[in-house]
């Protein structure tokens, strides 16, 4: 820390982070002015493999050599995830990139998305048109709390499913049963959670539904996405902290809420809008990236051109 202020104040350079590499110390310096990477030109390097439907979806651009960073929640990654960040940080853009990104990579058919926001849906408008969505924006705890336990009921029936087709995860059910009996993989993104999770009881029934989800959500295809601006320990307990084993952090207010996102400091020196640490289970150290700007345009034609392109019977 003081090495970090003596270079701010004697060189004017702001060290970012510090990471150990073969024989070196490599520093991230803030650059004067910083480049907007805009999400269409991102996405044209940008080719998913998929069999039927995609679960791989484009998060950033990598800091150290600008590659595409990836996260792959059930596959290479763990099933659930946390992000987190402050005002300014570029949380909301993150999670507009999260929900396009499965929109745009696979059907109706293929993937599901439930959206809950305590802040009545204010970031998630554009995506009311999505063929996507299983069902309205969820703004209120008690619709929100129902609808995370019919996903625990959801998931045990995916499980009955997938004993008798004698396999062991959805994509081996999918391959193995015909077309119309296949089952979509239901992305559950869940906004600003912390802010219902001052009230006792949502937080009980939401930690212990999200640990039930947390053993086996994985072989269902149910993923969830939690976001939160300080997602403080009072807020999330430990057992919640342990299911959301992948860490998509943007900048914070504190070295304290850094150690509780992200597992250590760091989180708090991050530079805002899209400016990211990624710690994905299953991947070694930390990845920093920036996340890519979707504008409103964008986002508008996006949705139309998913809408337009939906069959009606997958709508």
């Amino acid at each position: 820390m003081r090495r970090r202020s003596e270079l701010l104040t004697t060189y004017g350079l702001n060290v970012v982070s510090v990471r150990p590499e073969a024989g070196a110390v490599s520093l991230a310096i803030e650059r004067p002015n910083r480049r907007v990477l805009p999400t269409e030109d991102v996405w044209s390097r940008w080719n998913p493999e998929r069999t039927w439907g995609n679960r791989n979806l484009l998060v950033g651009v990598r800091e150290d050599d600008g590659e595409l960073l990836i996260l792959s929640p059930g596959k290479q990654h763990a099933p659930h995830t946390l992000i987190a960040g402050s005002t300014g940080s570029g949380k909301s853009v993150l999670m507009q990139n999260i929900v396009l990104a499965v929109a745009a990579t696979n059907t109706p058919r293929q993937a599901r998305l439930v959206l809950i926001d305590p802040k009545q849906g204010v970031d998630y408008f554009p995506f009311e048109g999505l063929p996507h969505l299983a069902g309205p924006l969820i703004v209120d705890p008690s619709e929100a709390s129902a609808r995370l336990e019919q996903l625990v009921v959801e998931m045990d029936a995916r499980y009955g499913k997938l004993r008798a087709a004698r396999v062991q995860n959805l994509a081996a059910y999918n391959e193995k049963v015909a077309s119309s009996e296949r089952l979509p993989v239901i992305w559950v993104i869940h906004d600003e959670f912390a802010e219902w999770m001052m009230v006792d009881e949502y937080k009980d029934a939401v930690t212990q539904t999200v640990g039930r989800l947390g053993v086996k959500a994985r072989a269902a295809g149910i993923h969830l996405v939690f976001a939160a601006q300080r997602p403080d320990a009072n807020v999330m307990p430990m057992q919640l902290r342990a299911n959301l084993g992948n860490r998509l952090i943007l900048r914070v207010d504190s070295v304290g809420t850094s150690e509780i996102a992200l597992g250590e400091p760091g989180a708090e020196a991050l530079l805002g809008h899209g400016h990211m640490a990624a710690k994905l289970e299953g991947s070694p150290g930390i990845v920093f990236a920036q996340v890519p700007f979707a504008d409103t345009g964008f986002v508008e034609r996006l949705v139309e051109t998913i809408r337009a392109e939906s069959s009606p019977q997958e709508k």
